[in-house]
């Protein structure tokens, strides 16, 4: 068992190497312009050991996308404060969305500019987004059982403060604190919306 445990670590180093190296390259030659052979290259690895991993240069940019975007982390973050209140829970995710995007700003708009004219990388883009909309939505349902929140279309909410937080960024607009935007969000779903007040736990 400690054999086999070592050879999955070893698997999942070699993994995230080959995600990086793509990354790089994507970066500086562009997502049409770079092949699975170069990435392998770059790696020092056979085309063969790549496509073992990735059965497809799209299924490289969605790993990509797993590793450094924010959904890993706002599984974790959902996971671990389910039974947070839906104001406190979503400063969090917008705080810590605001401030991925800040560290990670070259990377994001690299994604998006390709997503322009590449239907793969659309295809990406659009499905990370999609699932963290999930996640977030499935977590402000969760509110609405318990009776903290109205019934509503969570998708919707969850969309809004993501999609916010991400256009804010793209288009270098001043950040607010997102308090605020949460505060307007709950306003109307919120069972108490009365007492919710920006930065107020």
């Amino acid at each position: 068992m400690e054999g086999k445990s070592s050879r999955q670590e070893q698997a999942l180093v070699r993994r995230e190497q080959l995600v990086d190296t793509a990354l790089a390259l994507f970066s500086k030659q562009g997502y049409d312009a770079t092949s699975i052979k170069q990435i392998a290259a770059a790696e020092g690895v056979a085309v063969g050991l790549l496509y073992h991993y990735f059965p497809s240069k799209s299924a490289v940019m969605r790993a990509i996308w797993e590793r450094h975007s924010f959904l890993p982390e706002l599984r974790a973050l959902l996971l671990v404060e389910h039974n947070e209140t839906a104001e406190r829970v979503l400063r969090d995710v917008a705080e810590r969305f605001s401030a991925m995007l800040a560290h990670k700003e070259a990377l994001f708009r690299l994604m998006v500019r390709e997503s322009q004219s590449n239907p793969e990388v659309a295809d990406c883009l659009h499905t990370i987004v999609e699932e963290g909309i999930k996640a977030l939505g499935a977590y402000l349902e969760r509110r609405v059982h318990l009776g903290e929140l109205r019934p509503h279309d969570t998708a919707l909410t969850a969309r809004t403060l993501l999609g916010t937080v991400l256009t804010t960024h793209l288009a270098r607009l001043p950040i607010r604190p997102w308090a605020e935007l949460v505060a307007q969000l709950l306003h109307g779903i919120s069972r108490h919306s009365d007492h919710v007040r920006p930065g107020q736990d």
